[in-house]
Formats: C-alpha cells, structure tokens, sequence
C-alpha cells in the first residue's frame, strides 16, 4: 500500500502576524486562546507540554522544559513574541490560560477566520485510482497541532537551518521532522540569496 503525503497547512507570516495582532480587546476568550496558539506557533511546543507548563520551566530568557511524549529536556529560547504573550499573564498563576484540547481546537478555527485567514486550500486524497479533491477555507484545517507545523516552516523561512529548528522543537530525525515542514516560494528565496547573493548585488568579473 503506498502512504499519503499529506498537506502541510500551516499559517503563512503574513498570516501568523495578522493573527498576533488581531484586536480581541472585546473578547477575553479568544484573546487568550490566540495568546497560546501563538505561543506554540514561537516555540515549536506541543499542546501536552504546554498543558504542563509551570512557572520554574520559565527561566530569564529560556524555557527548559522536560517534553511529555519524548521525554527530552528541551531548551527553547524566548523571544518578542513569547517574551510579549507571557507578560500578558504574569500575574496568573500560570504562565499560560491553556483550556483543553478540544476546546481550543473549535475556538483556533474561530479567532483564525476573524483574522481573515480563509484561503481556499485544496485537500486531495486517494481512493484506490480515483482521486477526490475538496477546497476548504484555511481556517478550517486548523488546530492546535498546527501550531508546531508553523513553528517548523516558518523558522526555516526566516533563515534557521533544519537542525538549529529540530534541536529546538525536539525532532530526533529529519524523517519525522520533514512531516511537519513546508517548503514555501519565500523560504526558496530565502535559501537561494543566503546562497547565491540579491539581485542588486556587484558580481566580480574574472580576467
């Protein structure tokens, strides 16, 4: 039998950013619950670990945290953004308002379509020879393990290598860590000028 590959969805930057800034002033709710999808979309976390997220996991600017599934301590650098999200709630208990899984997979779909991210994409699946394809709104195919996959495709957009995102996301091999990846039209441009230089760059000429 041979194995699907099946589609990365996965917010693009543009996308992630509209969702991060989104004015939810009028509704805590999904307030919080955009906080911590965007958390994991910044740190690569599972929901299980940030459903076990505890204040003394949290150090100046890190977080060392032993993962539920793998069992590995993992160190994950903070930045703006998880730096930004964790101040909103520093006077909780918590660090983060996580609810429960479930929950929060309803209500991504929700804060995700108030963010406009609604892009027809076309999931295509294989029934013996006979292929059946169906266009969803974006917002529809996402969910809390989306987060991860974000993480990983949008560091490497940005310029980390494969093995910089895995060591911290806690892939043990690329095989399962290329799963979670998308290669975007932007992180081939990315990759091609760190290479190979821009446009507007000088070439030496040979005499």
């Amino acid at each position: 039998m041979r194995r699907e590959t099946l589609e990365v969805i996965a917010p693009t930057n543009e996308e992630f950013e509209c969702l991060y800034n989104l004015d939810l002033s009028n509704n805590k709710r999904l307030a919080q619950i955009r906080d911590v999808f965007c958390f994991a979309c910044v740190t690569g976390l599972r929901y299980s670990d940030l459903n076990l997220l505890k204040r003394e996991h949290i150090k100046k600017d890190e977080i060392k945290i032993t993962v539920k599934k793998t069992k590995d301590l993992l160190t994950i650098p903070l930045n703006h953004y998880s730096k930004a999200i964790l101040s909103r709630y520093a006077g909780m208990l918590r660090p983060l308002p996580v609810i429960s899984n479930q929950n929060m997979n309803y209500a991504v779909k929700d804060v995700c379509k108030l963010a406009g991210i609604g892009e027809p994409t076309e999931i295509v699946r294989f029934r013996g020879t006979k292929r059946e394809a169906i266009t969803y709104p974006k917002y529809q195919l996402i969910g809390v393990h989306t987060a991860r996959k974000t993480f990983c495709t949008l560091s490497l957009e940005k310029g980390m290598s494969a093995e910089e995102v895995m060591s911290i996301s806690g892939h043990s091999d690329y095989k399962s860590f290329k799963r979670y990846v998308k290669i975007t039209e932007q992180r081939k441009k990315v990759v091609m000028v760190k290479a190979w230089g821009g446009l507007n760059e000088e070439h030496r000429l040979c005499r």
